[in-house]
């Protein structure tokens, strides 16, 4: 059973399996050009932004490290996730003897909701027991108006080094690019499977991943090894909990993108509409590629 992370890699655009040598359609480049331009022009005002209004890094930076669980907390959470993974991985070859091949992916859904809702509860848990809302709080909702232009300033940058990264790969390969199962998935004909796929990915897996990633991992990081040291470290585990090659750098820089942008924000949900905007884009995209 492949793993239950959600994100999409957004360059995969022309790589779904039945439309490898298909032409992008008018609106997919218009989408393309859109995110390019708008991106850049978006990320020259952010920057100037910033230029002129510096944040204060040491206690933006503190307000992150305060907020760190203890070891114990994250390790038994942790071993909880990997557990459970590792389960679903040997019970995939069982559970497979009593299905058919196209009930598979409703099945795989249902056990990727199952250890999300098992992983929630004890999130909500030990964060009573901690007393904090890990920038989850009411006050931090109105921040969800910063994630449209937090995804825009840093997307071309991200298509940019992905379309590279996958030159390279091609050309080490000698191969084409092809998308994760669950963007093929999605980017399938569309029936009320593909439709649940779509909501989890778009509504229900940024949740979920934001608060084990930014919420927990990052301020864990950050008091421990600092800020910068944080970020890489995050972001390679965000990379490696979705084990497909040519979607590890455009994680990569989507997971740090989301650590600057809880770090800058203090809100959780900031990062959280980065990655719905984001995963939502990508569905989009995939979907009108052609």
């Amino acid at each position: 059973m492949d793993s239950p992370a959600f994100a999409i890699d957004f360059i995969e655009l022309k790589a779904t399996m039945g439309r490898m040598e298909e032409t992008p359609s008018m609106l997919h480049n218009a989408l393309t050009a859109f995110l390019m331009i708008g991106g850049l022009i978006t990320a020259a005002l952010l920057y100037l932004h910033q230029q002129r209004n510096p944040p204060d890094r040491k206690h933006l930076t503190e307000i992150i490290a305060n907020r760190s669980w203890k070891t114990w907390q994250v390790v038994m959470l942790l071993s909880t996730l990997f557990l459970l993974y590792y389960l679903a991985q040997l019970s995939g070859p069982f559970i497979g003897q009593f299905i058919y091949e196209d009930q598979a992916p409703i099945v795989k859904l249902m056990i990727i909701l199952g250890i999300y809702s098992i992983l929630m509860v004890m999130v909500s848990i030990i964060s009573k027991r901690n007393s904090g809302d890990l920038g989850m709080g009411i006050s931090n909702v109105r921040k969800l108006l910063i994630s449209p232009v937090a995804y825009l300033a840093v997307i071309p940058f991200i298509m940019l080094a992905s379309k590279g990264y996958h030159l390279l790969l091609e050309r080490i390969y000698s191969s084409e690019v092809e998308l994760q199962e669950v963007a093929q998935i999605v980017s399938g004909e569309l029936g009320w499977v593909e439709i649940l796929y779509m909501i989890t990915a778009i509504f229900i897996a940024p949740v979920y991943e934001e608060l084990l990633f930014r919420g927990i991992a990052f301020p864990y990081f950050v008091k421990r090894a600092g800020l910068i040291p944080a970020i890489v470290i995050v972001s390679v585990l965000f990379a490696l909990m979705h084990p497909h090659l040519p979607s590890f750098v455009p994680l990569a820089m989507l997971s740090g993108t989301l650590c600057l942008t809880y770090w800058r924000t203090g809100s959780l949900w900031t990062s959280i509409g980065v990655h719905m905007i984001f995963n939502a884009v990508t569905i989009l995209a995939l979907n009108i590629a052609g």
